[in-house]
């Protein structure tokens, strides 16, 4: 039982860490872009981990990446498109130490003897990339990073929750 009361603040740390980073440039008139196509030649393609090859997860991202830039007006367009979409996902394996006292051992006994404890555990990143397809130049990125299971549940709310997250604040306002 003390094991999982040394435990828990570590997982309350890692359950709430998700940071999203956004660069832009802040020359660029966002507004005037419309449309949108992948950036390896209008294919969609996916970088990352094994995992990510089932063409039902690739679906899934597609199909949120598509759907976001559609809400904020920007539709597919492969013949004439005005910025060029690209995406990475890592996952990075970590670990951390964490020391605590057995159970059954009192303090008086062994007052200076913690036990040792490997937790292991991945870090996630998504990066969002929008390049001008005419200037072919970056106008826009946005990296999410969180800590993750070591099986993500790559469901389709998951995905959503994610693709939502990296482009919430896009189009950037001119003020930020």
């Amino acid at each position: 039982m003390k094991q999982l009361f040394c435990l828990l603040p570590l997982m309350l740390l890692l359950a709430c860490s998700v940071s999203v980073e956004e660069k832009f440039d802040q020359q660029i008139d966002f507004s005037r872009y419309k449309t949108f196509c992948w950036m390896a030649g209008c294919e969609f393609k996916v970088d990352g981990p094994a995992y990510l090859q089932d063409s039902l997860v690739q679906q899934r991202i597609k199909s949120a990446i598509i759907n976001e830039l559609a809400a904020k007006g920007i539709t597919l367009n492969a013949a004439q498109p005005d910025l060029l979409v690209g995406f990475t996902i890592t996952i990075k394996d970590e670990q951390a130490i964490v020391y605590h006292r057995a159970e059954d051992s009192p303090i008086f006994i062994r007052p200076l003897e913690m036990d040792k404890e490997v937790i292991k555990y991945q870090k996630g990143s998504l990066i969002i990339g929008m390049a001008d397809a005419k200037a072919s130049s970056m106008v826009w990125q946005s990296h999410v990073s969180a800590y993750m299971e070591l099986e993500p549940d790559l469901s389709e709310v998951n995905i959503q929750k994610g693709i939502k997250m990296a482009l919430k604040n896009f189009p950037p306002n001119k003020s930020e």
